[in-house]
């Protein structure tokens, strides 16, 4: 699954999917009286939602769905999504950021542990003089052999990169 591009119709039973598990999991909680539970579970499903709905500012449409479509391609992570947007991106970083991403998550799920619980955090700061995603990924896995090819619009940087986190930067070039 993880390199065929969604139908609308996957996309959209995948989506439901994950709306009934939310519920089910609301459901849950108020039958067992965990309150407090239930109501976390809704904060973090709309804090999610928000998250998604942030991503249209960007006005990159190949990394925007690359982003939200991540944790069904690639179900081994639970992906968390963040974000600080003020403006549109530049269109022309749209092809190399998707690309950056999709080679990474390619390169760590070929490597991860079945037994531990992979953690993918993306965090993206767009604003009228920087743009800056970063990809912290966090769990068990096989030394990493392969390093990510990008063009040069972008520039990626290696803050860590060990069997148990790999944390890198995508920004755009300021070169050229």
């Amino acid at each position: 699954m993880a390199d065929k591009a969604f139908s609308v119709n996957e996309a959209l039973r995948f989506a439901k999917h994950d709306f009934l598990n939310q519920l089910q999991l609301i459901k849950m909680n108020i039958d067992l009286a965990r309150l407090d539970d239930a109501k976390a579970v809704i904060d973090h499903y709309t804090n999610e939602v928000k998250a998604l709905y942030e991503l249209s500012k960007l006005s990159l449409p190949l990394t925007s769905e690359w982003l939200q479509t991540v944790n069904w391609r690639f179900a081994g992570f639970q992906v968390n999504i963040s974000s600080d947007i003020e403006t549109t991106c530049k269109p022309h970083l749209d092809e190399p950021i998707r690309e950056v991403l999709e080679q990474a998550i390619k390169i760590l799920h070929k490597e991860l542990s079945p037994f531990t619980e992979q953690l993918l955090h993306i965090h993206i700061v767009c604003n009228q003089s920087d743009f800056k995603l970063t990809f912290d990924a966090k769990g068990e896995w096989e030394p990493l052999r392969h390093d990510i090819n990008y063009e040069p619009q972008v520039t990626l940087t290696h803050e860590c990169k060990t069997t148990k986190n790999w944390r890198f930067h995508i920004e755009e070039s300021k070169e050229g």
